[in-house]
């Protein structure tokens, strides 16, 4: 995203998706943005995009959904005119396409999501801020389980 190229999956079939007057001008504001996390988005008449392409992670989304959920999260978010779009918009993508809690991974799965944690810049908090590693000691352990 810094070097604004993400890795973008084509679709086999590009999908229209018609947004209100204000929505509109709200994605054709964060065009650049949006592109630079792997989609490949463009305007496609009056209130229109077409969506020929979707991020390598969020490739098995839909990608009305994703682009919507995305939408909202960008509208719903205290200050979002004012913070770094790029950062928001990752966030927001990143929190909808986070493993959500329950599922069941694979050891292999699992070893890879660490491995990617500490590749990251900050792999110490999550977007929303939340620790991604807790240290407990053996004390708080055997506390926990008395």
């Amino acid at each position: 995203m810094e070097e604004n190229h993400g890795i973008s999956q084509q679709l086999l079939f590009p999908q229209s998706l018609e947004f209100s007057a204000p929505d509109f001008e709200i994605l054709k504001s964060l065009n650049e943005e949006i592109k630079s996390l792997g989609f490949d988005i463009n305007i496609f008449g009056k209130n229109t995009f077409v969506i020929n392409g979707i991020p390598a992670e969020a490739a098995t989304m839909d990608a009305k959904e994703l682009l919507e959920k995305m939408l909202e999260n960008f509208k719903n978010t205290p200050g979002n005119f004012q913070t770094d779009k790029k950062d928001n918009l990752a966030r927001s993508l990143a929190k909808i396409t986070s493993i959500k809690t329950g599922k069941k991974l694979e050891k292999e799965e699992m070893g890879s999501m660490i491995d990617e944690l500490f590749a990251c810049e900050m792999p110490y908090s999550a977007p929303n801020g939340k620790p991604t590693i807790i240290t407990l000691s053996l004390e708080d352990l055997e506390k926990r389980f008395q």
